[in-house]
């Protein structure tokens, strides 16, 4: 497929000295001026007119859920719900639809904005007696049940809490309906498996909604059995519009050392990701794993969920195989700790080639900021999670809080940063984190930028959500740039991302969105 795009300004980040750009065969074959260029018409180049729109790398998302977008996209959305009466009457509405004893599935719930006491089992026996019911908390790391899913998954005053995870008990010792970390398996491993045509329709609507916000490419980190031949089916049926970072999950591990799978191997659309792990919770359940204990929770440091010896056994099972470790740290100490195990073993991991990330990095101690260049780990942030995590932080750690979401300082210490969404935890809108990083509070706050210190720039904010996450994935000169040689995504937007004012990012509106030299979305208003 040949197309000569033109009439356009572009942006690689950088501004470009050029309003054409060529592509053959999914890579940019060149990028010049209209006068340069045109002549490919002859031979066998569509010509296709931009009509003087900003166009732009497509953004790479370094650490989303995709399955569980195209999951959430199709079950019950709590976010954004501010009272538990809000909350049961959508939960109403949608048991409607269901026969006795079908699961119900939701998730996005926050209690922080209902003044942050966790809910109860007897909220959700009121409106579905009948259907076991289980809710993700916002965060991913707490999930709420009712009666009926605890007595499927035999969920008794008996029940020991799992290493790693807590059952939030009554004082008679009955649980409440909120299980913790890993305490989270005790319900979700009981849930029946969807079919494989349900898993290819939500991915397909997840994809959907992503090219849509102009992301062409993602660092996957789910952990269902199976996706990379789900992934596989979607790209020979036409629809994986997306290039995938498939992060493996424990569970995977055995099987790809056995069938040769290492960190980077894969073709254009499918990568073998890193060996995911997590070593805490979220600072959303006060979960995450803190050096000092969270305000007003004298006995409360959060949940390690992963212990230094498990974390040293998944190092040797994984680094003589190649595979490199992308690890879950919110919690200040979980990040401390984290740093000191990839400084030991940073001498190994640079012979073997190995670049290992962590994930979040959301609350760091001033003395561990520069190890992450020193040991070469990267730092695979989310800005979009400042804006909801904002109040909480002030609220739980207190004057901590200056030490939270601390982009400027990792870009100056020269930490590799790639931005992501953790979709669908937060909304995978790139505009929004980009704004996010540079303003340091939502868009419709009126309160000073929240440790402006820590602002970044536009530009230093694009080229994390292009470059920057698109180097991180082991996509290095191939995706996040405009380039002869590199894969031919970019995006279209409504206006200069470069020109409009600050306030404006977040409302910016993709126009059309090109994958592997092929436009895979477009505006209803906007004609190509």
């Amino acid at each position: 497929m040949k197309t000569l795009f033109t009439n356009a300004v572009i942006y690689s980040p950088e501004k470009l000295k050029a309003d054409c750009l060529a592509v053959c065969d999914g890579r940019i074959f060149d990028i010049g001026a209209r006068a340069k260029l045109i002549n490919l018409k002859r031979h066998g180049f569509k010509v296709v007119n931009l009509k003087k729109k900003t166009v732009l790398p497509g953004f790479v998302d370094s650490h989303l859920h995709l399955l569980t977008t195209g999951y959430n996209l199709l079950s019950v959305d709590l976010s954004g719900l501010d009272s538990l009466d809000k909350i049961t009457a959508k939960i109403a509405r949608a048991i409607k639809k269901l026969s006795p004893g079908q699961w119900l599935i939701g998730r996005g719930w926050n209690k922080n904005l209902w003044g942050g006491e966790f809910p109860d089992k007897s909220i959700l026996d009121k409106v579905c007696p009948d259907n076991p019911a289980m809710f993700y908390a916002r965060d991913g790391h707490a999930v709420w049940v009712n009666s009926a899913a605890l007595h499927v998954c035999k969920i008794d005053s008996s029940t020991s809490d799992s290493d790693g995870g807590a059952i939030r008990r009554h004082p008679d010792g009955n649980p409440t309906g909120i299980l913790l970390e890993n305490a989270v398996d005790l319900v979700s491993g009981k849930i029946p498996h969807p079919t494989k045509e349900f898993k290819m329709k939500a991915l397909k609507k997840a994809i959907k909604k992503l090219n849509s916000l102009g992301i062409t490419g993602v660092g996957d980190c789910d952990n269902y059995a199976n996706r990379l031949n789900l992934f596989q089916s979607a790209l020979e049926k036409g629809f994986l519009n997306l290039r995938i970072f498939m992060m493996l999950s424990p569970d995977d591990i055995d099987s790809a050392a056995g069938s040769g799978l290492k960190t980077g191997y894969g073709n254009d659309f499918i990568t073998i990701g890193a060996l995911k792990l997590y070593q805490d919770g979220a600072l959303g359940s006060q979960t995450a794993w803190m050096h000092s204990p969270y305000e007003n929770q004298p006995d409360n440091f959060g949940i390690l969920t992963m212990t230094g010896d498990e974390l040293e056994m998944y190092f040797e099972k994984t680094h003589l195989n190649g595979i490199s470790l992308a690890v879950h740290a919110i919690g200040d100490r979980a990040n401390s700790e984290l740093l000191q195990f990839f400084g030991k073993k940073s001498a190994v991991s640079k012979k073997l080639g190995l670049h290992h990330r962590i994930e979040h990095a959301q609350h760091l101690r001033k003395n561990d900021i520069w190890k992450f260049k020193k040991y070469n780990i990267a730092a695979s942030v989310q800005p979009v999670h400042l804006i909801a995590d904002r109040d909480i932080t002030e609220k739980h750690l207190g004057k901590r809080s200056k030490y939270a979401f601390i982009f400027n300082a990792l870009l100056k210490s020269g930490a590799k940063l790639g931005f992501g969404s953790d979709c669908p935890i937060e909304n995978p809108n790139p505009f929004m984190g980009i704004y996010a990083a540079i303003a340091r509070k939502a868009s419709d706050d009126d309160r000073p930028a929240w440790f402006a210190d820590q602002s970044i720039t536009l530009k230093q904010g694009v080229r994390a959500y292009t470059i920057g996450s698109a180097d991180i994935c082991g996509w290095h000169g191939k995706a996040g740039v405009l380039s002869p040689g590199a894969w031919a995504d970019l995006v279209v937007l409504s206006d200069d991302i470069f020109k409009v004012k600050l306030e404006q990012v977040p409302r910016l509106k993709v126009l059309a969105t090109v994958f592997n030299g092929k436009v895979v979305y477009t505006d209803r208003n906007f004609k190509l």
